[in-house]
């Protein structure tokens, strides 16, 4: 338990720090920590659920931010990655619970 504790620690270290250098230059920096903060509490505590696939909803939200905020605005490009997030994190819950019934 410990082994999952630390890496989850580090998980929300790692996206937060990644969260914050993506945003920073948008939001200004008291933004910009307020919401990394959240993204890693987000992605910390989605890790107990998903496990590795909140990692992989996380590189899809913070693709579609990028690619967003380079076609539209900052706001539409924030909605787009919560957005993005969402649906990657309940089908990879969908997932797991489908491979759990099935066995």
């Amino acid at each position: 338990m410990d082994l999952l504790i630390a890496i989850d620690a580090v998980l929300v270290l790692a996206t937060a720090l990644v969260t914050f250098a993506v945003v920073r230059r948008d939001l200004g920096r008291g933004t910009a920590a307020a919401v990394s903060a959240a993204v890693g509490a987000v992605v910390g505590l989605s890790w107990f659920l998903v496990v590795y696939l909140a990692v992989a909803a996380y590189v899809a939200a913070l693709l579609a931010y990028v690619v967003a905020r380079r076609l539209w605005s900052v706001r539409a490009a924030a909605l787009g990655g919560v957005a993005a997030y969402g649906v990657v994190a309940l089908a990879s819950l969908a997932a797991f619970w489908v491979a759990l019934d099935t066995m």
